[in-house]
């Protein structure tokens, strides 16, 4: 089957895109809000679309008179690019501007270029964020540039009546046991592909990067020292993911082809965080009833989620900590997961009933929530560098050239390796 080409997250955007967000701040990161004492404050937000800040924005302005919200969006990679394109120039950044984690490590190259948080009180604040949240809002010499919002904590999604035809457990406690080592999902995978034709999953670098995000150490040290090569968790998840290619379909996920074969039954599970519950929702709306959930084996590993910087063009810095703060508090993170599904940051919350008992009538288990807080507190602390997203596309590609048979393992991995040496060189 046709492998499909990945793209890495580093898209560059559209330099109209740049240029109007960039006249929509008019050389300025913000503008008073008209008063003639000039107490009010309009504070400009870059965010990208689905991150469900809007309706709190407009409770924080009718809290504090005086301060209005601003929110301008542009599509996921243009938000980063725009952002990235204002820092170099010394003009047109925003107030306040959101950072997905795919992009955080480039950023925090340009960390003088972002107020430090902790200069107006942001390390009383870092209890109530899950650690590995917390590091990853750090700098090395413990600067804090951003306050986290939402997490992507991953689980696994399973066909319970696929799974019960090929004699495989279907209670997701069951599968967890069962299931517990990547060994294990593997022959239960054969068992389910012997018994009856259903691969185990879609991708194989779908099994990379789930094994990948589980380790503490990926591609670098953090004095960025590149050990790839010699990745205990990286040969681990390449060698895993090569013994598993007879169990998966080869078919990139979030794809037309990926749609149509979760929608047919043709493979079985799916390696997701919270917020791609909805995409087996709108791939496969005749599969209600048919999925439960569990913990993947061995652990959690995390895919998303994002931090609210301050960059230092912004006048107002002390307002726009003070609402970013006030926003991604516990009790606001609770507000916004109910009313928009974003999975918090703030362990404190877990038990809420909000959480604990989340449940969709599509999926069986009744406790969705509850499965993914538990996988939140198993998500490890991982180093990432400006070239872990480059790295992650090509070693996902060479494991691809394996799955398509244009490959060996042995010639794929040496020119993945050629191919990073290259790169991170230039």
């Amino acid at each position: 089957m046709h492998h499909l080409a990945r793209k890495s997250l580093l898209v560059l955007g559209t330099a109209g895109l740049v240029a109007g967000l960039a006249a929509c701040s008019s050389g300025s990161s913000s503008s008073g809000g008209g008063s003639e004492d000039g107490d009010d404050v309009t504070l400009t937000m870059w965010l990208w679309p689905g991150m469900g800040f809007e309706e709190k924005a407009r409770q924080y302005e009718d809290e504090n008179p005086g301060i209005t919200i601003n929110i301008q969006e542009a599509e996921y990679a243009d938000a980063h690019q725009n952002l990235i394109t204002a820092l170099a120039a010394g003009s047109g950044a925003p107030d306040i501007s959101g950072v997905d984690e795919g992009y955080l490590e480039r950023i925090k190259e340009s960390s003088d270029m972002f107020y430090d948080l902790s200069e107006y009180g942001a390390a009383d604040l870092e209890g109530d964020y899950l650690d590995w949240k917390w590091k990853q809002a750090s700098t090395e010499d413990g600067l804090v540039i951003g306050i986290p919002t939402d997490i992507g904590p991953m689980a696994m999604a399973y066909r319970v009546d696929l799974f019960e035809e090929a004699g495989l457990p279907t209670d997701p406690d069951e599968v967890s046991q069962v299931l517990s080592t990547w060994d294990q999902y593997i022959e239960a995978g054969r068992q389910l592909k012997d018994e009856t034709g259903v691969y185990m999953f879609s991708d194989v670098a779908d099994m990379y990067s789930a094994i990948r995000e589980q380790g503490d150490k990926q591609y670098f040290e953090t004095d960025g020292t590149l050990i790839l090569e010699d990745s205990p968790q990286i040969i681990k998840a390449w060698d895993t993911s090569i013994e598993a290619i007879d169990i998966q379909m080869n078919i990139e996920r979030q794809t037309p082809e990926w749609g149509a074969a979760l929608a047919n039954g043709d493979f079985a599970t799916v390696f997701l965080p919270p917020w791609m519950l909805q995409n087996i929702k709108n791939d496969a709306p005749d599969t209600s009833g048919l999925w439960d959930i569990t913990l993947m084996p061995e652990g959690s590993g995390n895919w998303g989620g994002s931090f609210l910087t301050v960059p230092k063009q912004s006048d107002h810095p002390e307002e726009a900590y003070d609402f970013i703060t006030w926003l991604m508090s516990p009790e606001n993170q609770l507000d916004i997961f109910e009313e928009n599904g974003n999975f918090p940051s703030t362990p404190g919350i877990y038990d809420e009933p909000a959480i604990q008992e989340l449940n969709d009538e599509f999926f069986i288990r009744n406790d969705i929530g509850g499965i993914y807080a538990e996988a939140a507190t198993l998500v490890q602390d991982v180093y990432r560098a400006p070239m872990t997203a480059p790295i992650n596309t090509i070693m996902q590609d060479a494991l691809g050239s394996v799955a398509d048979g244009n490959s060996t393992p042995e010639a794929a991995w040496d020119n993945a390796l050629q191919e990073v040496d290259r790169q991170v060189s230039r």
